[in-house]
């Protein structure tokens, strides 16, 4: 069976399974790219169970599949922790840490290929959508600035996409530290400026109108705050 067909992702079960666990033993790389559209689609039919059954199984043969060289696995970490992390039937904050530690702890010293931010950026992505406490916000905020060191503005870009997302994860940070929420938001107002220039000036214009709202949002909970 070659490729994601809706025949695919019909099979029963149990037949799915081992599909999957098949693929993935042979080819990690390939077959990810396989199991990531089925979890697409199955989320779209909203057969929720299915798609955490088949996430369970990632997970629990993450550790005995076998890549070419280091980064090809460090690569495949960090895409399992953005799924992971991302929200839907299968998010789990816990396996998205784990998996993106791998990442970072082969990307440590990187300091051209921008994937150590681009690590940096999605585990802050990943505190900042399924985080429930102050301490993974705060954790969210403080990655998203690491990220930064690296996004500066000759790749504005990618620094646009991450002020963005620091903008956001302020806003909920001062949700979960009322005594702090004014410098909080005013942070997010900042990031989210940024953002909004950058995204401008590059011609984006949906996600300029993205940053916009948001930043119009902690604009608008900053001064309730003021009154």
């Amino acid at each position: 069976m070659s490729g994601v067909s809706l025949r695919t992702v019909t099979l029963a079960l149990h037949d799915l399974r081992r599909y999957f666990h098949d693929a993935l033993a042979a080819d990690p790389v390939g077959a990810y790219r396989d199991w990531f559209r089925a979890q697409e689609e199955l989320r779209e039919r909203g057969e929720a169970a299915t798609a955490r059954t088949l996430a369970d199984d990632l997970w629990e043969q993450l550790p005995t599949l076998s890549f070419g060289a280091a980064e090809e696995r460090a690569r495949f970490f960090h895409n399992a922790g953005v799924f992971f992390g991302s929200p839907g039937p299968a998010a789990d904050l816990g396996r998205a840490r784990r998996a993106f530690a791998v990442a970072l702890a082969h990307f440590a010293d990187d300091t051209e290929s921008g994937w150590r931010a681009r690590a940096q950026h999605n585990l802050a992505t990943a505190l900042s959508n399924l985080g429930a406490s102050a301490a993974d916000l705060a954790e969210s905020v403080a990655l998203f600035s690491a990220a930064l060191t690296w996004r500066t503005a000759e790749r504005e870009i990618a620094r646009g996409v991450t002020l963005h997302n620091l903008g956001v994860a302020r806003r909920r940070l001062a949700e979960l530290e009322p005594e702090r929420a004014a410098e909080h938001l005013a942070s997010s107002a900042a990031a989210l400026r940024e953002a909004v220039a950058i995204r401008e000036r590059h011609g984006l214009a949906e996600g300029r109108a993205h940053s916009q709202r948001h930043l119009e949002l902690s604009l608008e909970r900053l001064e309730a705050r003021e009154r």
